[in-house]
């Protein structure tokens, strides 16, 4: 039986471990599905530094095309935390018919690019890849083969079919031939507002948001003792007695924001106008660390909050609580307590996160992709420095 191999070129961090994960069933699915069984399917992972550093689609493409040919494979897929765009729409596959090899963007899926999701689609592809070169197609061959029509009135839900992984958007086939004759095809995902989304919170998942809880001990450590510290004293018990609903919202609003703030400019996170950078993928990349903070800041408030919950149930006793508040207190009264303890220690902790290594919260914050731009600009800013020093 004729073998063919499939390469998945990922680049490191999320992309490979979900090229990993799925590697198994990949091959089991390409046996099944791609013609008819008639043939033996390989799938082989290997991680690229360029397609996780990149930006350029073509860079990308053409990275994948050289893998393939130094390690023999039929078909390469190149599996990237990369935002591509065609026009103002956001790309979720392109694929090049000539050189057999294929792209996927991960934060196209959105916040849950799951192994099977990803699958579905790099099924897809090879699909493209593998019928387009081996028959004389029609119309009628390709949806017979699951490629889809090429009718674009008839496309639209196509790929929503696949059991569904694209709920809230449709996917669009585009075909069109480059300068060079190579024939490309390419899903966009429509409306485009639907896709800005998903590249947003794609982006953000890339980004490991969850990542950076380890790298703030310092800070936890800081903003329980003052806590912990204040509850000492019966004011803050008064506070959350008679606080209406609406300030402890807004304090815990106040308390997240200014902290991401402060980290995003106490350890220069926020990527500045320059000549080398696009508008649009700048502005992308710093709503993407605002969206990582936020939702690291989030999950640390939760933990905060979670500790001080024990900490007011254990160090608070009723009878001095209720002596001080001049009325009973119950479970409600200890819930709004912490509340209010998290929210103020969350301004101390604050303070905590700028006295950290900018080096390690950046490596935290930042997906592969990002800290490699930063690394980048940094060293091109460096340089531009120190020839206008020299001159």
């Amino acid at each position: 039986m004729e073998e063919k191999t499939v390469g998945i070129v990922s680049s490191p961090e999320l992309p490979s471990t979900i090229a990993n994960a799925l590697k198994k069933q990949f091959q089991k699915d390409l046996c099944k599905y791609v013609a008819d069984g008639k043939l033996e399917w390989r799938v082989e992972v290997e991680v690229d530094l360029l397609t996780g550093a990149t930006e350029e689609v073509a860079e990308v493409l053409e990275g994948a095309e050289q893998i393939k040919k130094r390690n023999g494979w039929d078909f390469a897929i190149s599996l990237t935390d990369l935002p591509v765009y065609n026009g103002r729409s956001i790309v979720l596959a392109d694929a090049n018919i000539d050189t057999c090899t294929a792209q996927i963007s991960l934060p196209a899926f959105g916040w849950r690019p799951t192994p099977n999701r990803v699958k579905i689609i790099m099924l897809l592809m090879i699909k493209e890849l593998y019928f387009r070169q081996t028959t004389d197609y029609e119309n009628n061959d390709l949806e017979q083969k699951g490629i889809g029509p090429l009718d674009i009135k008839k496309q639209k839900g196509f790929v929503n079919k696949l059991e569904k992984p694209f709920r809230f958007s449709a996917v669009r086939r585009i075909e069109s031939s480059n300068q060079t004759e190579e024939t490309t095809v390419r899903f966009v995902i429509v409306p485009k507002i639907n896709g800005l989304a998903r590249i947003l919170f794609g982006m953000t998942i890339a980004n490991r948001p969850w990542a950076i809880l380890p790298s703030f001990k310092n800070v936890v450590a800081i903003a329980f003792a003052t806590g912990a510290y204040g509850l000492i004293f019966p004011t803050l018990w008064k506070l959350s007695i008679s606080y209406e609903i609406y300030r402890f919202i807004g304090l815990t609003a106040t308390a997240v924001v200014g902290m991401v703030v402060w980290i995003i400019f106490a350890h220069d996170l926020w990527e500045k106008k320059n000549v080398e950078n696009i508008n649009r993928l700048r502005w992308m990349y710093n709503s993407t660390t605002i969206l990582t903070l936020g939702t690291s800041v989030v999950m640390y408030y939760i933990v905060l909050y979670l500790l001080f919950l024990i900490a007011v149930s254990v160090f608070v006793p009723p009878d001095l609580y209720e002596a001080e508040a001049d009325k009973d207190v119950g479970p409600l009264n200890y819930l709004k307590l912490a509340w209010l303890v998290t929210s103020v220690a969350t301004f101390a902790g604050a303070i905590g996160a700028g006295l950290e290594n900018p080096e390690r919260v950046r490596k935290s914050t930042y997906s592969y992709r990002q800290y490699s731009r930063f690394e980048e600009m940094k060293e091109k800013e460096e340089n531009e420095k120190k020839g206008t020093d020299d001159s």
